[in-house]
């Protein structure tokens, strides 16, 4: 068995690929829930631990719905607003509860519903995509700035504290998905499943 610091070293090599989907790829067309979950199959594929893994079913974008913590389709369709929801929950559903979950995005939720727009959520999820970067290639290099250094870029940069708090949760969040991440890779190259 090679040591600690190889295993770490060879995890490491793997986040690297990890991507993340821009606002601009995230399309800005509405689109029927097979399309959805076609979608969000191909954006987040590198984060399959195993390639049948499902990213997003749609038992699970139902089930968020009935739960409130996630708006319903307008006419069986989903919009850009929808996606982006989608990618940020993909994150946290395994890190948070369903309720925590509605929680932490209930202000952006709220926000579509009164204002029927979706500034705050776009000025939210561009400032994820800058978190989610910074996590992504702390884990890969073990070099990256300091977390503070991330905390006074990316989220003290906002006016706003509920999007400093919303922030805030979704970064330890992604360092707790990319410590998840080593967890799984030990058990899937060390034990026989």
């Amino acid at each position: 068995m090679e040591n600690f610091d190889e295993m770490i070293e060879q995890c490491t090599v793997s986040f690297a690929s990890l991507g993340v989907v821009e606002i601009q790829d995230v399309p800005n067309i509405d689109l029927y829930m097979d399309q959805v979950t076609t979608f969000m199959d191909r954006a987040l594929t590198s984060y399959k631990r195993k390639p049948d893994d499902k990213i997003l079913t749609k038992t699970m974008i139902n089930n968020y719905t009935k739960a409130k913590i996630f708006p319903a389709p307008n006419k069986k369709k989903y919009n850009r607003s929808h996606l982006m929801l989608l990618i940020i929950i993909y994150h946290l559903k395994s890190i948070l509860c369903i309720h925590d979950i509605g929680v932490l995005i209930r202000p952006l939720i709220e926000s579509l519903d009164e204002k029927q727009d979706d500034t705050l959520l776009q000025e939210v999820y561009c400032s994820f995509v800058k978190v989610q970067k910074a996590v992504i290639a702390f884990y890969s290099s073990r070099t990256f700035p300091s977390h503070d250094m991330m905390l006074k870029e990316v989220i003290l940069s906002h006016e706003k504290e509920t999007i400093k708090k919303i922030l805030l949760v979704l970064m330890v969040s992604l360092q707790a998905n990319m410590e998840k991440h080593i967890a799984e890779y030990a058990l899937d190259h060390y034990f026989e499943a």
